[in-house]
């Protein structure tokens, strides 16, 4: 007998289900778990692929995909902070630029330049 413990939609490169269901593995694996997905295989289209795991064997893979999600925010961590220092430049730049604005400003009306001077 098997549980459907979850379907996650929208999953992989063709946006397929992956269903996620418990089932007994015999006396020799105990309680597995089942992982499908897809819309089958190059042979047969209407076969979706899928993996059988232990407790032992979903242990591994979970630490495994912890690591690769540790990596990527990381990396994604250190491409975000770039982005921000970058926009933080911009904007001092911006600001500096609007302060010599003010001051150009300023310098016209302290020496009375006619505003038809400027056209």
């Amino acid at each position: 007998m098997s549980t459907e413990l979850k379907t996650i939609r929208n999953t992989g490169t063709k946006g397929a289900e992956l269903q996620i269901t418990q089932f007994w593995g015999g006396k020799e694996r105990g309680v597995m778990v089942q992982l499908t997905q897809g819309f089958g295989t190059i042979i047969n289209m209407d076969e979706p692929g899928f993996i059988s795991l232990t407790i032992e064997d979903a242990y591994k893979v979970c630490i495994e995909l912890m690591k690769w999600i540790k990596t990527i925010t990381h990396e994604k961590a250190e491409d975000l902070e770039a982005v921000i220092k970058e926009k933080h430049e911009l904007k001092n730049t911006i600001i500096q630029e609007a302060v010599e604005c003010e001051r150009f400003i300023a310098d016209l009306k302290i020496i009375e330049i006619p505003v038809r001077l400027l056209k």
